[in-house]
């Protein structure tokens, strides 16, 4: 159906993106363990106190809560049907629940495809999902890579690693701090040898270009690359002429310079969230922002007489929000 006008293109991209499947690269949350609903996530942002209901009584008697993290927990428990004007009620509902079932219906809310889980070394062989929309993202942390007498053991570090992602069945590495050796003599072949992802932020647009040219040195290696927002605009120029590069965004202010350069092939949005509700309320509230800047980005194309489809809009939005990603960590999934 070709869209014939701004009304219909504004109904058209919010629906879409609204109803899309979504994929996330980063949730830093113990799966098995970690704590869920109504009192963790007003941990983050409100007063303690007795009851979930008195701590946000609280918390907002002489203040709105404009927190973002405030705005998370609303939208979560608003989207699962738990009452956000009564957190005690939310709160007594939330612990019916058994917590697998719970877990099941954030990601369900959240039309979650795949979730990539922060997971330690250490935890590796403790690490199993039973849903297996939960997908292990290896930590590679810096105790492996500590010099000895002789140097970095960079060969007994990789051993390691692949060891690890073997017993948690990890497929993605995270490196969270840069390093040009580590990334040199022991993350890059690893993933080159084994056909692991990488993930690595990346904090100024040094670290950015130096790890676009190593990136090139190892054919094959695949790599999701998060950036600060200084130098997000570099990490977008890096990534036009390296397909195996695949930028992941902070949000929606700048898809209209990585829709320019870039194509549909990026990663809008990533939570890097602490709890799964926050998880899903960042994605609502984020899914909001996506769906207008695409508007903003339609809009002028639609004016010059193009004739835009709704079919393009929908495939331009499963890419974004969900394809790119699943062929990076799950590349057999859009093969299959």
């Amino acid at each position: 159906m070709i869209i014939s006008d701004k009304q219909e293109l504004r109904r058209c991209v919010k629906q879409m993106v609204r109803r899309a499947g979504v994929c996330e690269a980063l949730l830093d949350f113990n799966v098995t363990h970690g704590e869920v609903g109504v009192e963790p996530l007003l941990d983050l942002w409100a007063r303690p106190a007795a009851t979930p209901g008195e701590a946000l009584k609280r918390t907002t008697a002489e203040q709105t809560p404009f927190a973002a993290d405030a705005r998370a927990m609303f939208a979560a428990l608003d989207a699962l049907d738990l009452s956000v004007r009564d957190l005690d009620r939310a709160h007594t509902l939330q612990m019916q629940y058994e917590r697998p079932a719970y877990l099941r219906e954030v990601l369900d809310t959240m039309r979650a495809m795949c979730v990539l889980v922060r997971v330690n070394a250490d935890d590796a062989a403790q690490t199993a999902f039973e849903d297996d929309r939960f997908e292990p993202l290896l930590s590679c942390a810096g105790e492996w890579f500590v010099p000895g007498r002789y140097g970095v053991d960079y060969a007994g570090a990789a051993k390691r690693i692949a060891e690890a992602a073997d017993l948690c069945g990890a497929h993605n590495l995270l490196l969270e701090h840069f390093d040009d050796y580590t990334l040199r003599y022991c993350l890059l072949p690893l993933c080159q040898d084994r056909g692991f992802a990488l993930h690595v932020y990346l904090k100024n647009e040094e670290e950015v270009a130096r790890f676009a040219l190593l990136l090139d040195e190892f054919e094959g290696v695949r790599a999701l690359v998060r950036a600060c927002e200084k130098a997000q605009k570099r990490l977008i120029d890096e990534a036009v002429r390296r397909v195996r590069l695949l930028v992941c965004l902070d949000g929606a202010e700048l898809m209209d310079y990585a829709l320019e350069r870039l194509g549909t092939r990026f990663v809008p949005y990533s939570s890097c969230a602490s709890l799964p509700e926050q998880m899903l309320g960042r994605w609502l509230l984020e899914k909001e922002k996506i769906w207008q800047a695409l508007c903003d980005v339609y809009l002028p194309l639609a004016r010059t007489g193009y004739e835009l489809e709704s079919s393009a809009v929908e495939r331009d939005v499963r890419r974004l929000l969900s394809e790119n990603l699943l062929a990076l960590c799950r590349p057999d999934t859009l093969q299959a």
